[in-house]
This record gives C-alpha cells, structure tokens and sequence, in this order.
C-alpha cells in the first residue's frame, strides 16, 4: 500500500517547489507514485498543488479499460489547475482563483482551491511555457510545491524550463526480465542526467534545417569549413539520425561535443549517449533537471510480473545516488 512508503517518499520530494512526474511508458506506475505522494504530504499537512501536462485520474486507462488507475485525491485547501468542465464534472466543492485563458481540448486551463477533499480529474496545459506560468501562478498562491504529472508522449514536463526535479517511472512493462527493464531504464537516466556545458565560446550553431536533414557528406563539408569548432549547438530536436552523419562525417578523427537545450530534446532509440562519446561525440546540455528519484512498477497489467526487490537492487547499480523505490512495498524498518 502506498502509506507504508510514501512518507520516505514524500520527504525525499518535499522540498523541491515544481516536481514532474515522468512514466518510461504507459503502466509503470506513475500515477500511484503521485497517489503516494499525495498520501504523505496529505498526513503531513503540506500545502500542495497538481496539474499535469497531459491527463490524469481517470479511473480506467484509456487505451485498455480493463486497467483501473488510482485516483487524483485532493485535500480541502489544495490548489488545482484543470479545466473547467473537469472541475465541475468532480462533483467536489471548489473556489475558483484564476482564469488563464489556456485553451484545451478539455476547456480552458482555471486554477481553483479545494473546499472539501475530494477526487479530480486533471488535465492541463499542453505547452510547457503555460504549464510554467501556471505552476508559478500556483506557487505565488501558497502551493508549497507544484506537482506536474507528464504524460508519455509530452517530455516537456522534466524541461528545466519547467520543472525543478524529475521523479521517474520505471517497471515490468519495458520488459520480460530484470536485464531488460534495467537497461531501458539505464538508457533514460543516462539521457535525464546528460552534464552541462561548461563553456560554448567555442560551439558552432547550427540551423534546425541542417540537424533534420543531415548526411554525412553535409556535415564532413561543415566541419571542414569550421576547423577550429569543438563543439555544436544545436537547437531544437537531437535524434540518432544527426549523430550517426556525424559519425559518419568525423570516422573519430575529430573529438566533438554537442549541445542541446535540455535532455527533452535527445531522442536516441538505437544508441545510449555513452556509445557516442566512446566514437568522439559527447552529448551536452546547457540546461539539467534533477532525477530526485526513481518509482518501479514490478508488475506488468495483463502480463507478468517480476519481483520487486531484485529489480531494485539491479536498478540501483545504475541508478548511482538515485533512490529507487517501489511505492507499494512496505518501507524498511
């Protein structure tokens, strides 16, 4: 149950002001983490406040109905951004604060307080300048801390620009055994926990137009035309087809580091950075979002199941300083 290990939890987070709750895919358990964390700020009367950059505390999964969901419970005195008709479909007693003119397929984003406790469903801004401001807004109004639930496919919720912190959630789902899951999940800490660029006074900036359509020949022409740049900037999306033109270019003669924003804008399916930066091709960001934690889902809905403490013993051999926690499981003694 999660109230046997979301205080340890819940203290863990506590003092980051926005905190982005991030699932490596669907079912992995990333809303009972933020069940759990509600739980415990709950007991300890934090002053709390929740949107999400996507859509949460509907009670079944949207793509399998046969997968219940926990549900969002607020407490009186909370803060909420969602919108409107979502607000008045809970049934719950609210004071409506701010209208943010943020429009949604679901209606327009208001932040309200909880006048009772009661469920919600939570749908938010689907940008991540808006869902800054809003989390801003709600801070400004008494929030101790924001927590902004990510949806798979809106990585923009762990942007620096966005969020102070980053819990993760990892589980059964990437995989049939403990190796699997482990490594997809080592891939995605790798990327979270990208270093930042110390110094860009030598980076060469480089066209959206150039990144998307790169080929080798292209990129062997640019670095020969810069033979003085050790590192590119590039702004906007990083994918594997860029970095394997730029293998392609250099054949490792060159060493390079490369530069993007924030880890939201890597997307590497067949290589993990560090198998970039063993060819001369480091991967940097000018921004990081701290990983606080990582949440594993030992269960697969559907499926199977692994068990949960050897999956977590794996993940921390390279999860580093990262505490790996399984929501569900009674804390240690």
């Amino acid at each position: 149950m999660p109230s046997a290990t979301a205080p340890r939890l819940g203290e863990l987070l506590a003092d980051v002001p926005r905190l982005a709750l991030v699932g490596l895919a669907k079912n992995t358990g990333k809303t009972e983490t933020l069940a759990a964390i509600l739980a415990d700020h709950a007991r300890a009367g934090r002053a709390v406040a929740v949107t999400s950059i996507g859509r949460d505390g509907e009670r079944r999964d949207v793509i399998d109905e046969r997968i219940a969901k926990p549900p969002v419970q607020l407490q009186e005195g909370w803060l909420v951004a969602t919108t409107g008709p979502l607000l008045r479909a809970g049934g719950v007693a609210y004071e409506r604060l701010l209208d943010t003119h943020i429009r949604t397929p679901l209606g327009e984003v208001v932040v309200a307080r909880m006048t009772q406790p009661g469920e919600i469903e939570v749908a938010g801004p689907s940008v991540a300048q808006d869902v800054r401001s809003v989390s801003d807004a709600m801070l400004s109004l008494g929030a101790q801390q924001v927590l902004i639930d990510g949806a798979v496919d809106r990585r923009a919720a762990s942007s620096p620009a966005v969020a102070d912190g980053l819990v993760m959630a990892t589980g059964a789902v990437l995989g049939h055994d403990v190796n699997q899951v482990v490594a997809a999940t080592a891939d995605a800490v790798e990327i979270v926990r990208l270093g930042q660029a110390q110094d860009c006074s030598d980076a060469l900036a480089l066209e959206r137009g150039v990144v998307l359509g790169a080929e080798p020949a292209q990129i062997a022409q640019l670095l020969a035309s810069h033979p003085d740049a050790g590192a590119l900037l590039v702004r906007g999306a990083l994918g594997e087809g860029f970095l394997q033109a730029l293998l392609g270019a250099t054949r490792g003669k060159r060493q390079l580091r490369v530069i993007v924003e924030d880890h939201t804008r890597v997307f590497l399916s067949e290589h993990a950075p560090a198998f970039y930066a063993r060819q001369g091709v480091s991967i940097e960001v000018l921004a990081s979002t701290e990983l606080v934690a990582l949440t594993v889902n030992p269960v697969a809905p559907q499926s199977h199941s692994l068990d949960s403490r050897a999956l977590r013993d794996a993940l921390r051999a390279v999860a580093g300083d990262v505490p790996v926690i399984d929501v569900r499981e009674p804390a240690p003694a």
